[in-house]
């Protein structure tokens, strides 16, 4: 019998087509999605430099997040009625990059409301860069292959999350943040050309999407359908504990006068959810168990971070940490299958657009929520961390069970 790394390597002509397929967006959709998690460091460096305000970093981190879950519905209606949804999301994307370089001009140098407004133009593209570009995984990866294909776009997150954050502290450190500022939106146009050279296939139902797709039709397909509706709202409560885990790994660390233990803690997460990927594109379960499987992976989400609050050593903590991580691989991409197979063609993109929106909205809310409970002991604030993805997953699968 061959073994595993004889099974994923073997020279099977189809799968090296769908790796062909493949490569290429996934290098776009990480140079994206590194800007965009990058950005949310960048823009807190830049104020500081420009304003010595890290609260007014914290606003402008806001205005990026918050204008995605408003955006989100258009986005996905104009791609899902366009014939060429690869040029809706380029061009979204490079608007999004060109708004993202327009703070290294106005702040500091305008009225704030001006660096404002540009980040919300940003925000509003935002939603193209994660549910926009993923709806249309499915069509590209081609029959029989959405499973792996969904579980590396997941990775592509998880490398950017890594990534992003990790390029902009070491471009700041050498040249600025005005230069890291830059570096992101760069990185953001690039990727918005690859997108524009990808394949997106058209199927045979472009007509009846052009006439039939409405701006609300992807959330009445949320509202309306139990599981569309379920996992949206547990995955969406889970991040307003998840959003805030940052803030808590930062508290954390200043509690314990050792700065890098934030970056630890953060790291081994996101070492953690890159193996829980790799794991899941490896062996992968089969995809009609994919609704179950996401809400189950947000309570092993957040368990060890639960265990971790009452633990006081710094190596059982990150291990605990990497534990947790560990399950958000998989449960990023098995949610991502459950859209695909959940949603039809007509508002795939609609729905995935609006749930990656409320995601986000929900963890920029969480880090609000959790910075104003920063003077509370760490285990209280790791508790409340974790209760979320707990409580939503639980309460997700009971639901589903029910169905």
């Amino acid at each position: 019998m061959a073994s595993p790394v004889q099974q994923v390597t073997a020279p099977d002509p189809d799968t090296r087509r769908h790796g062909t397929r493949l490569a290429p967006y996934l290098a776009a959709a990480l140079l994206a999605r590194t800007a965009d998690e990058g950005a949310r460091v960048a823009l807190v460096l830049l104020a500081l430099d420009r304003a010595d305000s890290a609260a007014v970093g914290g606003t402008l981190v806001a205005t990026l997040l918050i204008p995605h879950v408003v955006a989100a519905p258009l986005v996905g209606t104009l791609v899902d009625r366009s014939r060429r949804p690869a040029a809706v999301l380029a061009g979204a994307i490079t608007v999004f990059a060109g708004a993202l370089a327009a703070p290294v001009a106005l702040l500091g140098h305008a009225p704030l409301w001006q660096t404002y407004l540009v980040l919300v133009v940003a925000g509003c593209c935002g939603p193209a860069v994660t549910g926009g570009l993923t709806s249309r995984l499915g069509e590209l990866a081609g029959p029989g292959h959405e499973v792996r294909a969904f579980a590396l776009d997941s990775l592509s997150y998880n490398v950017a999350g890594m990534a992003g954050p990790a390029a902009v502290g070491l471009v700041a450190a050498a040249a600025g943040p005005s230069a890291a500022t830059l570096a992101l939106a760069i990185t953001a146009g690039l990727g918005a050309l690859g997108v524009a050279f990808l394949h997106l296939p058209t199927s045979d139902t472009v007509a009846a999407r052009t006439r039939t797709a409405g701006l609300f039709h992807g959330t009445r397909a949320v509202a309306r359908d139990p599981a569309l509706r379920v996992l949206t709202l547990a995955t969406s409560f889970g991040q307003l504990g998840l959003g805030g885990l940052a803030v808590v790994a930062t508290t954390q660390a200043a509690a314990a006068h050792e700065p890098t233990r934030a970056g630890l803690l953060l790291g081994v997460i996101g070492g953690g959810a890159f193996v829980g990927s790799l794991l899941w594109a490896w062996r992968p379960m089969p995809a009609s168990r994919a609704p179950v499987v996401t809400v189950w992976a947000m309570v092993a989400v957040g368990v060890p971070l639960a265990l971790a609050a009452a633990v006081h050593s710094l190596p059982l903590i990150a291990a605990l940490f990497a534990l947790s991580g560990l399950f958000t691989g998989p449960c990023a991409a098995a949610l991502f299958l459950a859209r695909n197979q959940l949603a039809t063609e007509t508002i795939r993109t609609q729905v995935f657009t609006i749930g990656a929106g409320l995601k986000v909205a929900a963890a920029a809310i969480g880090a609000g929520l959790l910075g104003l409970a920063s003077h509370l002991p760490v285990s209280a604030q790791l508790l409340l961390v974790a209760a979320f993805p707990i409580v939503a997953g639980t309460a997700g699968g009971v639901l589903l069970h029910r169905r």
